[in-house]
């Protein structure tokens, strides 16, 4: 049975005493960031180090930084694969390697041995078996040729095309010819640029002391060297929508169409709409009382799920709706995704909504502050994105502040449809002729996003 995550509506206008203390912060010499949060309740430690940087361009080696997150346990100065595979193993260790993060998580009783580990792999790994390059990259290929039919895969790859262009870093997306072009040293440069102390978080979070956090910095951290680098964000060109139009994948096999319907937005963590466009957003899509789920699923038995998501990004965010319906739909489909934004841009959104949804945010937040791990990713969350400190200590107060007003004013800023797109992988013989009634222009892209010269 699902945990119910309300709470009583009394109690929304009450003062929640919310205790999120402030993780135990220092930094070291080298400019590493070190967070600790203590949990002695179980004789267990995980250390985490997350890396802070602009997104980049990969080009023609797109892929590359997930080639590079596995490639990190290939092999170090010290210790082949097989030796370090060898040692996890033994000791029952949970170790997690991508490019932004790496995570470990240990017994107390195996706490320096996994750290000499984890710093092992983070400033000795020497990107010099080509053995287990050939066999990643040969995984790699067959999944991109597995996904080059799978329509969620289609969606999410053309999608970020569509609302972010191939020349922008959330656009690329990896092919068999991005991944054949990586090469060793490409990820030694990678390794070299980017992994340096003064670029990384490192959380303890567990059965572990800030005494020994220190002992241990001291002794594996500190010999890290500091480097300088430049991390300044420069605004990358996207597309932007001077109207609505609809964009199809032909996928001739498929029974169900996969809608994606949205746009990209400005919208940061730090900007005074943000926490008014999470209640928005949960009106819109987000739950089985939102207002998308009640139609296409409740009302009209469309879909089994239909969900919106309103991200904020530091750089460019996104408005998107996803579902799936059946081919013969699909059109009353879209036509009601688009009543539900007008409606709810155009008329004010009621107080019971309002007080619903910030029972069901409220209750969801303060099951998530069970969860240690959430401490240092709201402490690191703050800083990446520029908050004040306390912004998440203070989230329960800011959700209660929000008024009606607020949220409509993230509606008629976000949720307009008079740009966009309507993205539809699927069978177009079956859905083309409803489609055209709905009287935008309709593009017609391969399943890598590139636009087809096809008669609509």
């Amino acid at each position: 049975m699902k945990k119910d995550i309300s709470i009583p509506p009394k109690l929304l206008k009450r003062n929640i005493n919310i205790n999120i203390e402030k993780p135990v912060y220092f930094l070291l010499k080298n400019g590493l960031q070190v967070l600790l949060v203590e949990n002695h309740k179980l004789p267990l430690v995980k250390i985490s180090l997350e890396i802070d940087y602009i997104p980049f361009l990969e080009k023609d080696k797109s892929g590359i930084r997930k080639v590079f997150g596995r490639m990190l346990r290939s092999g170090t100065k010290n210790y082949s694969k097989e030796e370090l595979e060898s040692i996890i193993d033994y000791m029952g260790i949970n170790l997690d390697t991508s490019f932004n993060e790496i995570t470990i998580s240990t017994l107390k009783k195996y706490l320096n041995k996994s750290i000499s580990i984890l710093i092992e792999i983070l400033t000795n790994c020497k990107f010099s078996n080509n053995e287990e390059l050939e066999n990643i990259t040969k995984q790699i290929k067959t999944n991109i040729e597995i996904n080059e039919k799978d329509p969620n895969n289609i969606l999410k790859n053309v999608r970020n095309l569509i609302y972010f262009g191939k020349n922008h870093p959330y656009g690329e997306h990896e092919t068999v010819d991005t991944i054949n072009n990586i090469t060793i040293d490409d990820l030694k440069k990678l390794y070299k640029k980017y992994y340096i102390p003064n670029r990384f978080y490192i959380s303890f979070i567990g059965d572990i002391s800030k005494k020994e956090v220190k002992f241990l910095c001291k002794n594996y951290l500190s010999k890290w060297k500091k480097k300088s680098y430049v991390n300044k964000y420069k605004n990358i060109y996207t597309p932007s929508f001077d109207k609505m139009e609809v964009h199809i994948v032909d996928i001739p096999f498929l029974t169900q169409s996969n809608i994606c319907f949205g746009k990209t937005v400005y919208l940061k963590k730090s900007d005074p709409l943000y926490i008014p466009s999470i209640i928005a957003n949960s009106i819109l899509g987000e739950g089985p009382y939102s207002r998308l789920f009640l139609n296409l699923r409740e009302k009209n038995a469309y879909t089994y799920g239909i969900y919106s998501i309103l991200y904020a990004d530091r750089n460019i965010g996104n408005f998107s709706i996803y579902t799936k319906v059946r081919n013969e739909v699909t059109k009353d489909a879209v036509k009601n995704i688009i009543y539900e934004l007008s409606n709810i841009v155009n008329k004010k959104i009621s107080l019971e909504e309002l007080n619903i949804k910030k029972q069901e945010i409220i209750g969801q937040f303060l099951l998530d502050l069970e969860d240690s791990t959430k401490i240092s990713d709201f402490f690191i969350c703050e800083k990446k994105n520029n908050l004040p400190h306390g912004f998440y200590k203070n989230f329960v107060k800011k959700i209660q502040s929000v008024t009606v007003d607020d949220v409509n004013k993230v509606c008629s800023k976000f949720f307009t449809t008079d740009k966009g797109s309507i993205l539809i992988i699927g069978k177009s013989k079956e859905i083309i002729s409803s489609i055209k009634d709905l009287g935008y222009p309709i593009h017609f892209l391969d399943i890598n996003g590139n636009f087809l010269k096809r008669n609509v």
